[in-house]
C-alpha cells in the first residue's frame, strides 16, 4: 500500500485516489477532460486500468480514458486497447481480449 507522511500530525496516511472521494462522478459516463487530467496524475492509474479491463460493463471514466457504454462497441473497443496498454506498461498481465470488428 502506498502511504504519505502526514506533517501535521507526525503519521503515516494511506494516499487515496482522486475517485474515492466520488466514485459515482467517475462511473456516470460523463466524458469529463477534469476527471480524466485527474486519473492521469493518480498513483493508481495503471492499477485501475486492469481493474476496469477485468469489470464487465465498466463505463465511466478509468485510469484516465472515457469507456463508452456498451452500445458504442467501436469506442469502447479503442477505450479497452488502451487501457490494456496501460496496464500492461504498468506491469500487469492482462489477458488479450478479442476487439470486435478488428482485421488480424
Amino acid at each position: 500500500m502506498t502511504a504519505m507522511l502526514d506533517h501535521s500530525q507526525g503519521r503515516v496516511a494511506p494516499l487515496k485516489a482522486p475517485c474515492t472521494a466520488d466514485p459515482d462522478r467517475w462511473a456516470e459516463g460523463v466524458n469529463d477532460p477534469a476527471l480524466r487530467a485527474m486519473c492521469r496524475g493518480c498513483f493508481r492509474r495503471f492499477d485501475c486500468a486492469k481493474d476496469a479491463l477485468n469489470t464487465n460493463g465498466a463505463e465511466g471514466i478509468w485510469s484516465g480514458i472515457f469507456i463508452p457504454p456498451l452500445r458504442d462497441w467501436r469506442g469502447r473497443n479503442h477505450a479497452l486497447l488502451r487501457l490494456h496498454s496501460l496496464a500492461t506498461i504498468g506491469g500487469h498481465v492482462v489477458a488479450d481480449r478479442p476487439v470486435k470488428g478488428a482485421h488480424r
